[in-house]
C-alpha cells in the first residue's frame, strides 16, 4: 500500500496557539506583573514579623516541589498563589532584618525593579548591535569604578555574573602574560607544566583554586601564604616563598591579595603584596568581591590603600553595593591585556561587515557570550540615589558593625575572634559560666574545644530552624566561630541586641 506523504501546507493549527492573553499582551501581562510584585512586597512588609526562615528541610521542599509540572498554564490567581506559598513562605527572607550573615543582603528596591525591566528588554551585552544603550551604560559604569579604583585612562573591565567567574578571568590573564599569547594556542609548554606557581592567602576565598583548575595550571600550583592574627597574608611571608620557588626553578605567575575575607572580612596589605609581586614580575590581582565595596565611600575607602597597584581587581555589587543577584565585575589597569586574554572574532560578528566598526563588543573581553544587561540595576541605583547616597549606605552598616563589636566586648558571655573588625563582620562565640571560670588557654585543649563548638552549632541551628535568625558558623585555627555580619542597611542597634540576647538564652538552656 502506497504512503501517503505528509502534509506541506503549514504547522497544525494547535502549534500556533498562543498562550493566555494576560501572559503575551503587553498590556494585560503588565496587570500580572504588577500583581506579581505586589505579591513580593506585601510578603517582604511582614519583615519585623515574619521568620527568617520557614525551618523547612530538604525532604519537605522535595515534597512539596516533587510533583508533576502542569501541561496546561493555571488560572493567574492560581499562579500567584502557589508563588506566594511555596516560594515565598520556603525562602531565605534576605530581607529580614535579623539576617546577620548573608554576603548578599536585601536589594535596593530600585535595582530589583530594574531586574524586570532588563528582563523585558532582553538585551545582550555581548555585542554592541545586540544591545547599543546597555554597552554603552556598562561601559560609563565601567569607567566609574575604574576612576573609584584609582585606575588611568587605560584601564577597563566587564561585569560577570559574580566574584569567582572574575577571578577566573583575572587568572587567564596572569596565565597568558607568564607564558604569552601562544598559550591560546597551544596551552601551557610541556617545559612549563608542573613549574607555575599562584600566591594566595591562606583565607583566600574558593574560587582561587577553582580558577587555577580551570586555567589549566592544576591546584597542586597554588601556594596559600600563612596569615598574621588579624588573618591578613604576611608579605615577607609571600616574599621567602617566591623567592624559594625560584631557586628550585618553578615561575611565578600571579598573586592574589584578599580584600575582605570570607569568614572575618579582613583585608590583606595590598601595597606590600604589589611590591613583592613587581618585584618578581608576577600579575598582582585583588580579590575584593567583598571589600571593594569601601571605594564609593570617601569615609572608608582608605581601607583599600594601594588598590591602584594592582593589575586587576574583582569587585561585587551584589554584595555589599546592595544590588541584585547577578552583578560581578573584573577592572583591569590595562584593558588591552583583558582583550588580549579573550578577543576572538566568529564570521557572524566580523567588524568588516558592521556598519560603524568601532562599535565596543564586551564578547572580546569575557568567556561569556550571551549574556544579561546586569548593568541597567546598577545605573538606576545611581540615578535615584546618587554616588553619595550608595556611598552611605555602606556607611550605615559599617557604624551598625561598629555598634555590634561594642556590644559584643560588653557582654561576658561573647568572646570576639581577636582579628581587627575592618569592614562589617565580627566572629564570636557563646561561652556558658562554665566556660568563663576557665583561662584561654583550658578552653583551647581538645576536650574542651570540642564541647564548646558543638554548642556554637547548637545555637546557629536553633536560631535557623525556629526562624527567629541567620548567620553562618566559621571555623578559624580549627574552631568554631559564629560569623554575624551587618550588610542590611535596615537593620537597627534594637535588631543587634535582640539577636545576641538570643543567642545568649539559647546558648545558657544548651550548655
Amino acid at each position: 500500500m502506497k504512503r501517503r506523504a505528509p502534509r506541506r501546507d503549514g504547522p497544525p493549527a494547535k502549534s500556533l496557539r498562543l498562550p493566555p492573553a494576560s501572559l503575551t499582551d503587553p498590556a494585560r501581562a503588565g496587570r500580572f506583573v504588577h500583581r506579581l510584585i505586589a505579591t513580593t512586597l506585601a510578603h517582604l512588609k511582614k519583615d519585623g514579623r515574619a521568620r527568617v526562615y520557614s525551618g523547612a528541610g530538604v525532604r519537605d521542599l522535595a515534597r512539596l516541589f516533587g510533583g508533576p509540572l502542569p501541561e496546561r498554564g493555571r488560572p493567574v490567581p492560581r499562579v500567584l498563589a502557589e508563588f506566594r506559598d511555596r516560594i515565598l513562605r520556603h525562602s531565605l527572607q534576605t530581607s529580614h532584618r535579623r539576617i546577620f550573615g548573608l554576603l548578599h543582603p536585601i536589594p535596593l528596591p530600585v535595582a530589583a525593579a530594574a531586574e524586570t525591566a532588563a528582563a523585558l528588554l532582553n538585551q545582550s551585552t555581548d555585542a554592541w548591535k545586540a544591545g547599543p544603550a546597555a554597552t554603552q551604560v556598562e561601559v560609563r559604569l565601567v569607567r566609574w569604578l575604574n576612576d573609584r579604583i584609582g585606575y588611568g585612562p587605560q584601564a577597563f573591565g566587564v561585569f560577570t555574573s559574580g566574584g569567582g567567574v572574575a577571578n577566573l578571568l583575572a587568572l587567564k590573564m596572569a596565565r597568558d602574560r607568564a607564558i604569552g599569547g601562544r598559550a591560546r594556542r597551544q596551552g601551557i609548554p610541556r617545559r612549563l607544566a608542573g613549574r607555575l606557581r599562584v600566591y594566595a592567602s591562606a583565607q583566600s576565598h574558593f574560587s582561587i583554586p577553582r580558577a587555577v583548575d580551570l586555567v589549566g595550571l592544576g591546584t597542586d600550583s597554588l601556594v596559600l601564604v600563612p596569615v598574621d592574627r588579624d588573618m591578613k597574608m604576611i608579605p615577607d611571608r609571600l616574599d621567602e616563598m617566591v623567592r624559594r620557588d625560584r631557586r628550585r626553578g618553578l615561575v611565578p605567575v600571579a598573586v592574589v591579595a584578599t580584600a575582605g575575607t570570607t569568614s572575618t572580612g579582613n583585608i590583606d596589605p595590598i601595597r606590600a603584596i604589589a611590591a613583592v609581586a613587581r618585584r618578581h614580575g608576577m600579575h598582582h590581582h585583588v580579590d575584593a568581591a567583598y571589600g571593594g565595596a569601601v571605594i564609593v565611600s570617601d569615609r572608608h575607602r582608605g581601607l583599600l590603600r594601594g588598590l591602584e597597584t594592582a593589575d586587576s581587581v574583582t569587585i561585587d555589587p551584589h554584595k555589599w553595593l546592595f544590588q541584585p543577584i547577578s552583578l560581578g565585575g573584573l577592572f583591569v589597569r590595562d584593558g588591552r591585556a583583558l582583550a588580549a586574554a579573550f578577543r576572538t572574532e566568529p564570521d557572524y560578528l566580523r567588524k568588516d561587515l558592521e556598519r560603524e566598526a568601532g562599535r565596543l563588543d564586551f564578547y572580546h573581553y569575557s568567556l561569556e557570550g550571551s549574556r544579561p544587561f546586569r548593568g541597567l540595576k546598577l545605573w538606576l541605583t545611581i540615578q535615584a540615589i546618587g554616588t553619595e547616597g550608595l556611598a552611605s549606605l555602606v556607611d550605615r552598616t559599617m557604624v551598625l558593625a561598629s555598634a555590634l563589636v561594642r556590644k559584643v566586648e560588653r557582654r561576658p558571655a561573647f568572646e570576639r575572634y581577636p582579628a581587627a573588625v575592618e569592614t562589617t563582620t565580627c566572629c564570636v562565640r557563646f561561652l556558658p559560666r562554665w566556660a568563663r571560670r576557665l583561662s584561654p588557654r583550658a578552653r583551647r585543649t581538645p576536650a574542651i574545644r570540642r564541647r564548646l563548638d558543638r554548642l556554637q552549632l547548637h545555637i546557629q541551628h536553633t536560631l535557623e530552624t525556629t526562624g527567629y535568625a541567620w548567620f553562618p558558623p566559621t571555623v578559624l585555627q580549627g574552631t568554631v566561630w559564629l560569623r554575624l555580619g551587618i550588610f542590611n542597611y535596615l537593620t537597627t542597634p534594637t535588631d543587634i541586641e535582640a539577636v545576641l540576647d538570643r543567642i545568649e538564652r539559647v546558648g545558657s538552656s544548651g550548655g
